[in-house]
């Protein structure tokens, strides 16, 4: 399964609430997937807001995926960690409350620390999130997003040692930051499997992966472009995926939010039409591969 989705509120949206957002998901670009951003911090929703996303979502077979707010740090002082832990936990009561399948996280950053402390501490601060999701009856699970900047813990391979060493934890794909990080490593074919070959050990059944165009030097992301302005290709991955029937879900992270998430459902339709040459294929039925 195909899903596509932009991450928050369509820009060309007139309404500016997470509603009006869904709605014209659906009603308007015939998308199923959205990312619902709290990304300033603590943003509140009403109880008749939510509901109703989470009522729509599963009525028009729309997966909802939340992103926590940006600033998070679960390697920092003991004051950061708290403060960390409690946007996550309520983001997390939220994203449960809709109906979200997958509340994505900054891990935190490395400041004076090793790399192996860091990873110590946001591993044991990962399994109390988790526990504490457990025990509120928080289904989503927690992703790990991976990162763009050097000073940041979330390299790919980090965030997989996250993932294998915590219970409930998945890896949040973000291919602009590990092409950013990576200093534009992400332009073949086998490019791209080398990603899948890494997590195959977690052995997902769903990936969960952001896409943008990133500028970015040095190995560090600067900020995010249109996905035809960078210079990571899509269509290597969209091969992959087709070739191997993936369930995955795209989540357009691009300034040009909806239009560069329509891009990507263009050239995969395009891909299946090349296929299978039928003339007006549906990025949701895989079927015909």
């Amino acid at each position: 399964m195909i899903r596509i989705g932009p991450a928050g509120i369509p820009l060309s949206c007139k309404g500016r609430t997470n509603k009006d957002g869904i709605i014209y998901v659906k009603k308007i670009l015939d998308l199923n997937a959205m990312e619902i951003q709290l990304i300033r911090g603590i943003q509140t929703m009403d109880d008749e807001e939510a509901d109703f996303i989470r009522k729509f979502a599963e009525e028009n077979d729309i997966e909802l995926h939340v992103h926590a707010p940006y600033y998070t740090n679960l390697a920092g002082d003991d004051e950061e960690i708290e403060l960390s832990k409690n946007k996550i936990l309520y983001s997390g009561r939220l994203a449960n409350r809709l109906g979200a399948k997958i509340l994505v996280i900054h891990p935190g950053f490395y400041g004076e620390r090793s790399k192996e402390e860091t990873m110590e501490r946001i591993i044991e601060n990962a399994k109390d999130i988790v526990s504490r999701f457990k025990e509120e009856k928080i289904k989503v699970k927690l992703g790990i997003e991976t990162m763009g900047k050097q000073k940041v813990f979330g390299s790919l391979d980090e965030v997989i040692e996250v993932c294998k060493k915590v219970k409930g934890t998945v890896p949040a794909i973000d291919l602009g930051h590990i092409h950013a990080r990576c200093n534009g490593c992400l332009k073949t074919r086998e490019d791209f499997e080398k990603i899948f070959e890494k997590l195959k050990p977690l052995k997902l059944k769903h990936y969960l992966i952001h896409i943008t165009g990133v500028l970015y030097e040095n190995g560090n992301e600067y900020y995010h472009i249109p996905i035809k302005k960078g210079d990571m290709p899509l269509e290597p991955l969209i091969d992959i995926i087709l070739d191997n029937k993936y369930n995955v879900t795209l989540i357009s992270e691009s300034p040009l939010l909806e239009h560069d998430a329509m891009y990507i459902r263009l050239q995969i339709e395009r891909a299946i039409q090349k296929r299978t040459g039928v003339e007006n294929p549906d990025y949701r039925d895989l079927s015909l591969l």
